[in-house]
């Protein structure tokens, strides 16, 4: 898949206790990169991966709650453990992703994908999501846009390569800041990446 990010409160206090809630209130507790991966078969959107990689201190808690044996890995158990916990946790929320086209939602299933990996002390989960209608992409706009509308964690895409597109030939990727969508007071203004194919 790909490499990356992670963000929000019942995801940060529930499961990973990581911080009080007067301090959420504040200021992000955890800063998350993420890249996303657009599946698209026949010149349809058939499926989307977010790949969210944790910031390193947030990253030591999270391997300090689910890597049970300490080895530096997520084994197979831990990792259905760590799956189980998320998807509860995170999907009340949607799992922080928005796809839309032209301009209309697309609602995103519980995903059919989960991994979650240590490399270098940090912390990336993929969370991977089969659409339940595949979108036809031809001269349409498709937008993703990752955000923790609590603003518990800082979301961001990466630098490089924010958004890669298997099977898209003639499609382009690129992202675009969304201030129509600012929240937490307007202070945080999210970006989205953006899908276009002829």
């Amino acid at each position: 898949m790909i490499r990356r990010s992670l963000p929000v409160r019942a995801f940060v206090a529930s499961l990973f206790w990581l911080t009080s809630a007067g301090l959420a209130a504040s200021h992000p507790d955890i800063a998350v990169t993420a890249r996303v991966l657009f599946d698209v078969k026949a010149g349809r959107l058939v499926a989307v991966a977010e790949n969210l990689a944790v910031d390193e201190a947030s990253s030591r808690r999270i391997i300090g709650r689910f890597d049970a044996d300490g080895d530096g890995t997520f084994d197979p158990a831990e990792r259905v453990a760590m799956h189980h916990a998320l998807t509860g946790d995170l999907g009340g929320f949607g799992f922080f992703a928005e796809l839309s086209a032209d301009g209309e939602r697309v609602a995103l299933d519980i995903p059919d994908v989960f991994d979650a990996t240590i490399s270098d002390g940090v912390v990336t989960v993929v969370f991977g999501f089969r659409l339940k209608e595949p979108v036809a992409l031809a001269g349409r706009k498709i937008e993703l846009m990752l955000r923790d509308r609590d603003y518990i964690a800082a979301v961001a895409f990466a630098v490089d390569r924010p958004a890669l597109v298997r099977g898209g030939e003639g499609c382009t990727v690129g992202r675009e800041t969304r201030p129509a969508d600012a929240y937490f007071g307007g202070l945080v203004v999210p970006e989205a990446v953006v899908l276009a194919c002829r």
